[in-house]
């Protein structure tokens, strides 16, 4: 990462990036954009930590339950009916408890059918991706499963800390990567949540662009509670068909609606 000028700094629009450079600001003990900026290159580990920071984010299994419930009840079904085998991507998977609720949902909704997936999981922070591998949660990040799954699919370490079991990481590759430049095709479902929101609109167009190519055309995007598909070129490659769950179809000729 490289930020010449002080002027640069202030390129960062998102409010989210402007919170992780303030707070890197005060911990380094700088005073203004143009003193952080000098800092940026003159130290050789400042930059990387600020960049690790961007990429930081909170969040547990099943995360907003009724996305999670929505998905169950129609969106895999709906796949179901014209696919045996499954490909996901969650792009931007953080510490790895997204694509491992996809891998619990998936096992709970296929049961016994004959129907095989795969979970592809990334993100650009390889810190992020090793902590995903590992595989261990604190108590607090699955207050939001029962305890019959808990119980079904974790092991617990200690009293507040439990580990994912083999049943479930089997089915999850993770790779680090950024969303625009990693190489898949041929997905059904697609999960980017609460990641969008670190992009501005031409790149968050970009980003759609490569969803609508990467997804199978009776395929299904869902993107986080703050963030919503916005601009003309959006509007034309996918469908708003849950909007609460922020849940979308890949647009393509005889549509996908569910009724």
């Amino acid at each position: 990462m490289q930020i010449k000028t002080g002027k640069d700094l202030h390129q960062f629009k998102r409010p989210f990036l402007n919170r992780r450079i303030n707070a890197r600001m005060r911990a380094v003990g700088v005073r203004d954009g143009s003193e952080y900026a000098k800092l940026l290159e003159s130290d050789s580990v400042e930059p990387s930590i600020l960049f690790k920071s961007f990429s930081i984010n909170v969040t547990e299994f099943y995360r907003d339950s009724f996305v999670w419930d929505c998905m169950s009840l129609k969106i895999i079904p709906q796949i179901l009916k014209n696919n045996t085998t499954l490909q996901v991507w969650s792009a931007g998977c953080a510490s790895g408890e997204e694509p491992y609720s996809l891998a619990i949902l998936l096992s709970e909704v296929i049961g016994t059918k004959n129907v095989k997936f795969n979970i592809i999981a990334t993100d650009i922070s390889i810190d992020a991706i090793n902590r995903a591998k590992k595989g261990q949660y604190v108590s607090q990040s699955l207050k939001n499963l029962t305890p019959s799954i808990i119980a079904k699919y974790f092991t617990p370490i200690n009293n507040d800390t439990y580990r994912i079991n083999e049943s479930v990481k089997q089915f999850v590759t993770f790779q680090q990567g950024d969303i625009m430049s990693f190489p898949v095709e041929h997905v059904n479902l697609i999960t980017c949540r609460n990641v969008l929101i670190y992009y501005d609109k031409p790149a968050q167009e970009l980003v759609f662009k490569k969803f609508h190519k990467t997804l199978n055309d009776d395929g299904y995007l869902v993107i986080g509670q703050d963030e919503t598909m916005m601009g003309a070129a959006s509007g034309k490659s996918f469908s708003c068909i849950l909007p609460r769950e922020r849940i979308y179809s890949k647009l393509a000729v005889g549509g996908n609606m569910i009724v």
